[in-house]
């Protein structure tokens, strides 16, 4: 009787409350899988002005933290840290400014605790750009600092990690241009 009685009271228990993935708060990462690795474009607060190989430390402080958190907690990879520049100006300028501003986010990251053996800065001036250069909206995308995590996989570096911590590096930019606030590379000379 004392057993039914116990089996009746465990029948009569709530349910466990279902568990409910976290919500992330902190910065969300543009990332892509490319063929040489996950591709992480860094955000506009970490975009330069023209002419300048350094950004707004405080904006882009909590991007630059949560880069290296993953960098030294999710993978052991070479990182192909890579400036760009928009159009404008002499080319063996922009050549030199593109791997100044590599260097830059290659420094940021290494003051964070990523090994400086495993960051590679390379410059490419205005020779791969995300957007047109005919359009001021455009060239600021262009001035930018793209990290490839060498040979990584997302999956690797999402694993445990928010859903919402994450979106498409290429979805953001398609967005943009969907919406007629760029136009793409290949649509108009600068």
């Amino acid at each position: 009787m004392a057993l039914a009685a116990a089996s009746l009271v465990a029948c009569s228990s709530p349910a466990p409350a279902p568990v409910v993935p976290a919500v992330w708060r902190g910065p969300v990462l543009a990332i892509d899988q490319t063929e040489r690795g996950v591709q992480i474009v860094l955000p506009s607060s970490v975009l330069f002005d023209v002419g300048q190989a350094s950004f707004n430390q405080k904006e882009a402080g909590p991007y630059l933290d949560r880069v290296a958190k993953l960098l030294t907690g999710k993978t052991d990879k070479r990182v192909a840290v890579e400036g760009h520049t928009d159009a404008d100006g002499a080319p063996n300028l922009n050549e030199q400014l593109s791997l100044a501003r590599a260097r830059a986010v290659s420094a940021a990251l290494a003051s964070r605790g990523v090994p400086e053996a495993r960051l590679q800065s390379a410059g490419f001036s205005f020779n791969r750009p995300l957007a047109s250069n005919s359009t001021e909206d455009g060239k600021r995308l262009n001035r930018r600092v793209e990290l490839i995590v060498l040979d990584e996989q997302i999956a690797n570096l999402t694993q445990g990690e928010p859903a919402n911590a994450f979106e498409s590096a290429w979805g953001r930019l398609k967005g943009l241009i969907d919406q007629g606030l760029v136009k793409p590379a290949a649509s108009a000379a600068p």
